[in-house]
């Protein structure tokens, strides 16, 4: 049995080698991923990158890590295997976990770990490209996971202390995912309640030292603590972003988010942008929201229940699901790429319906509720039926390209150079991709034009004119 389990384990290894070894690189590794990869191999902290290109201020870790593992030095190309390598290990911790499915009492956790499967079929075709969104929901869903895991196990208090260090550094992989540090309050208020202040100290300090390494390297990119959040303004350094570049590209995120592609469209209220960013959604994407839909409404329709027999509150569970509510607010109001928070709403899903099958029903309540499941099944097929499609296609398209023994490499680009101070910099040309074969570069000529060197040389750093 053992051995079945192991070839199954070893076929997974191969179908996720083979979608890390070729394909089409996400849109943001072309224009930024890659570029920046490249600038901490060849410099490490550069002060002021973001003056040369904004989008390197939103110094993401996992660019950073993916940096470290690109071993460019050794097979003469970066390697860029790192998002394989995440969902290699979490497919293999999901199926672990699932094995035992029908033995469980509770399923809340198995229906999470089904969706982290589900997530990564989302990314599957996308799988080589270093891309912050997919490292960043991949860990939110493990943390999401877990958290549910030990709550149907052991409900160790230091777990769920360890996992909210863990959302800690879920923030410097994407700031968006910066409320998830909420899930601190349930472990934060047993270790008060029991003077455990030792105990309290040493998880802050662990939050402490997972964050500390992205701040700094905010105020080194881009002479901002958090960027592009203008509230916390505390620095006075020369390579420090303007405020106004700072305020074009937070409007620029909000309205590409909302499918508004308009500066001048940020205020729009959320009556006026949502029928707008309902239509640009693909007919799929607008069923899947509807599962969402369906979700809050049967988790609302368990909650009820649930107080009318009396059921004792369970706490831990209730604090995860407002933490998860509370990320999707904010994610809804300020920029509603469905890519930005679609862990969180493959949490709303998979933990209604782990929940509802996890109860005894019966009568109307269980009339009521399969109905609930029976809609967002139907709502959820178009979703998972065009991945499905998608990594069919991908499979027949991409089986014949020479990339069994090394990885395909990072996109060439249509590069220009300019002389700076004697120093060549380069900008993309027509098709806008930040090639990583070259640098330093940036994706737009007018982010180039603004900006100079701080001193003599590259690694002294950008500045704004």
């Amino acid at each position: 049995m053992c051995s079945w389990e192991g070839f199954f384990y070893g076929c997974i290894l191969l179908v996720l080698a083979f979608f890390s070894s070729r394909g089409i690189f996400h849109t943001d590794t072309n224009i930024y991923h890659a570029q920046a990869i490249r600038l901490y191999e060849e410099y490490g902290m550069l002060k002021g990158a973001g003056n040369l290109q904004l989008h390197f201020a939103y110094n993401s870790a996992y660019l950073a890590f993916a940096s470290v593992f690109s071993l460019r030095w050794l097979f003469g190309q970066s390697l860029h295997t790192t998002t394989g390598l995440l969902e290699l290990v979490l497919c293999l911790y999901a199926f672990h976990g699932l094995k035992g499915f029908w033995r469980h009492e509770s399923h809340i956790a198995d229906l999470m770990k089904a969706g982290l499967l589900f997530y990564v079929l989302v990314i599957l075709t996308g799988s080589m490209s270093p891309a912050t969104d997919y490292a960043t929901m991949l860990y939110v869903i493990y943390i999401i996971t877990a958290w549910c895991e030990n709550m149907e196990g052991d409900k160790s208090v230091a777990l769920y202390s360890l996992l909210s260090v863990a959302a800690v550094f879920a923030m410097t992989l994407k700031f968006s995912s910066c409320m998830l540090v909420l899930l601190s309050v349930y472990p934060a208020a047993y270790l008060i309640k029991g003077k455990r202040w030792k105990e309290i100290a040493a998880y802050l300090l662990c939050g402490i030292v997972a964050v500390t390494p992205f701040f700094i390297r905010n105020y080194y990119i881009s002479g901002w603590l958090l960027y592009p959040f203008e509230g916390i303004d505390i620095f006075r350094v020369e390579w420090k972003i303007p405020k106004e570049y700072l305020l074009v590209d937070a409007n620029q995120i909000k309205v590409w988010g909302r499918c508004l592609y308009d500066v001048g469209k940020t205020d729009w209220p959320v009556w006026k942008w949502f029928p707008v960013w309902w239509e640009a959604q693909e007919r799929y994407a607008q069923m899947f929201l509807g599962a969402v839909v369906l979700g809050a409404i049967l988790q609302a329709v368990v909650a009820v229940h649930s107080f009318l027999i009396r059921r004792k509150i369970r706490a831990d569970l209730a604090v995860l699901i407002v933490v998860i509510w509370i990320n999707l607010a904010i994610w809804f109001l300020t920029a509603p790429f469905i890519r930005y928070g679609l862990g969180f709403l493959f949490a709303v899903i998979m933990i209604a319906v782990g929940t509802c099958i996890s109860e005894k029903r019966r009568g109307f309540y269980n009339i009521l509720t399969g109905g609930f499941l029976f809609c967002i099944l139907v709502s959820v097929s178009p979703y998972w039926d065009n991945y499905i499609t998608d990594a069919g296609v991908f499979f027949k398209h991409s089986v014949k390209e020479p990339y069994y023994l090394l990885q395909k490499d990072y996109d060439e680009g249509d590069m220009v150079s300019v002389d700076l101070g004697g120093n060549t910099v380069w900008y993309a040309g027509e098709y806008e991709i930040n090639s990583y074969h070259v640098y330093p570069g940036t994706c737009y000529q007018g982010m180039l034009e603004r900006s100079t060197l701080i001193g003599d040389t590259i690694e002294d750093g950008f500045k704004a004119k």
